[in-house]
């Protein structure tokens, strides 16, 4: 997968992260902690048994729902998700690099279908704030962790094959 570079819609963010890059991409991972660090969503939860490198998920922002579907590529330096609502695609994809010490997150956005096509110009700003707290919630949830000396919950996440 990798995001629709021809969407009504694409955006791009960048942000660096005082922690290795296997952090990170736990974090990201993780779905089912995604509400406790992201201000913007409600509820995260895996929705099949699929193995980790396909695996279903839903997710709530705001008033809407979302059904996923996460994407592993190469452990721990490319992760993505692909949603989809009765409106629009979403695709996220986040690249990492970095060392032991820190972790430059890229993150690429598309979103396309029928409402975003109609209204670019109106969704471009709310969606490029969403994806601007995106990176920073994975940056102030794991960079105070650290500096607290707090474990992150779900440190340990599952298996990539079953």
């Amino acid at each position: 997968m990798d995001i629709n570079r021809y969407a009504p819609i694409v955006l791009k963010h960048q942000i660096a992260v005082f922690a290795p890059p296997k952090q990170v991409w736990e974090r990201i991972a993780q779905v089912e902690y995604w509400a406790r660090w992201h201000p913007d969503i409600g509820k995260a939860e895996w929705t099949d048994d699929e193995p980790m490198d396909r695996r279903g998920f839903s997710f709530g922002v705001k008033v809407f729902r979302f059904n996923a579907r996460l994407w592993i590529y190469d452990e721990p330096f490319v992760i993505g998700w692909e949603a989809r609502h009765m409106f629009s695609n979403h695709r996220q994809l986040f690249r990492l690099d970095g060392d032991y010490r820190e972790t430059v997150i890229t993150s690429e956005a598309s979103y396309e279908g029928p409402a975003v096509a109609m209204m670019p110009k109106r969704l471009r700003d709310p969606l490029d704030r969403f994806g601007q707290t995106w990176l920073a919630a994975i940056k102030t949830n794991i960079e105070s962790a650290r500096e607290n000396g707090v474990r992150l919950p779900g440190a340990r996440r599952p298996r990539i094959g079953r």
